[in-house]
């Protein structure tokens, strides 16, 4: 089912609570806290030059666990707009004082659908430490829910942009048909792939599952720890009664890794979320890369697994 591309009201002079125009010709300073905020941005500010984009987060890191030093926190401070994923995705917002008129959540539109999780805290290779446990925060994997994320990142930058409201609009039109092109895809997989169990390295893939009818249980690894033994008797505990033939990975797994799960019968594929900047290209082509490996999977495909080197 395609995503209804429904225009914005254009109003002279829009309003909403907490945002006004800029003056005239005054760039509209934007921080995104993750990168596919950063990609709707860019896409929707495109041929604007009505907005000055910037993503503080550190390209090697997880967005959902980024703590901002103190230059970046004075960034946000000064800036006209930050976007935020919300569904608690930003954990550090509880220790700062940021301008609330200037935040905007942009999955509130559907905050009553989202989804808790449970998890326990692990180690990441960096040595950093968190838990998945709570809200699931990976929304924009539902491409759906992107698009309405996407539409009220395009709402907040007519209302402090008028002089651009068209140009932002045909932007989101143009958005909107590429994530209904995703969302057509993954349901074509779904529908294809049935009732097939999944097993998913990360507790990440929540919104995927529940709106692709995929059905996924998640162990907690990384795609280059070491696997030991405890970590493959804890994958056959969930095989016991979830008996999937694949895993999605939120990045390349190691050769090693993809070795030790096809000793068990278990392949590799990769879905990359893209919550940070891709090694190549951007969020568009990292999930089309995406359902290029998920293809592989209703194609049952030996030898190499879906998805080396697709990025993070």
């Amino acid at each position: 089912m395609k995503i209804p591309l429904r225009p914005l009201l254009l109003l002279s002079v829009p309003l909403f609570l907490g945002a006004s125009a800029l003056p005239a010709e005054e760039k509209t300073v934007v921080q995104s806290i993750n990168y596919p905020l950063h990609y709707f941005a860019t896409r929707l500010a495109a041929g604007t030059e009505s907005f000055d984009l910037h993503y503080p987060v550190d390209p090697e890191g997880d967005p959902a666990f980024w703590k901002p030093e103190d230059a970046a926190l004075v960034a946000m401070q000064k800036a006209d707009l930050i976007l935020l994923n919300g569904a608690t995705y930003e954990k550090w917002m509880k220790t700062v004082s940021l301008p609330s008129s200037n935040q905007l959540d942009t999955s509130k539109s559907f905050a009553k659908r989202y989804l808790k999780t449970e998890g326990k805290a692990h180690r990441h290779g960096d040595g950093s430490v968190h838990s998945h446990a709570g809200t699931a925060f990976t929304t924009w994997i539902d491409f759906s829910q992107a698009a309405e994320q996407a539409s009220a990142i395009a709402g907040r930058f007519q209302t402090l942009q008028p002089g651009a409201v068209e140009k932002i609009e045909a932007n989101l039109v143009a958005l909107k048909a590429d994530l209904a092109a995703l969302d057509a895809s993954m349901k074509a997989f779904g529908d294809t792939w049935g009732d097939e169990p999944l097993v998913a390295s990360h507790p990440i893939y929540q919104y995927l599952a529940r709106a692709y009818g995929l059905k996924i249980e998640a162990i907690e690894w990384e795609p280059e720890m070491i696997l030991r033994d405890k970590d493959i008797a804890a994958l056959k505990k969930i095989l016991a009664h979830h008996p999937a033939k694949w895993m999605i990975w939120e990045d390349s797994p190691t050769a090693q890794n993809i070795a030790a799960l096809e000793a068990i019968g278990v392949k590799s594929v990769v879905f990359a979320p893209c919550a940070n900047t891709p090694d190549e290209g951007d969020w568009l082509d990292v999930m089309k890369a995406n359902l290029k490996n998920l293809e592989a999977l209703t194609q049952q495909s030996v030898g190499s697994s879906p998805g080396a080197g697709a990025g993070r």
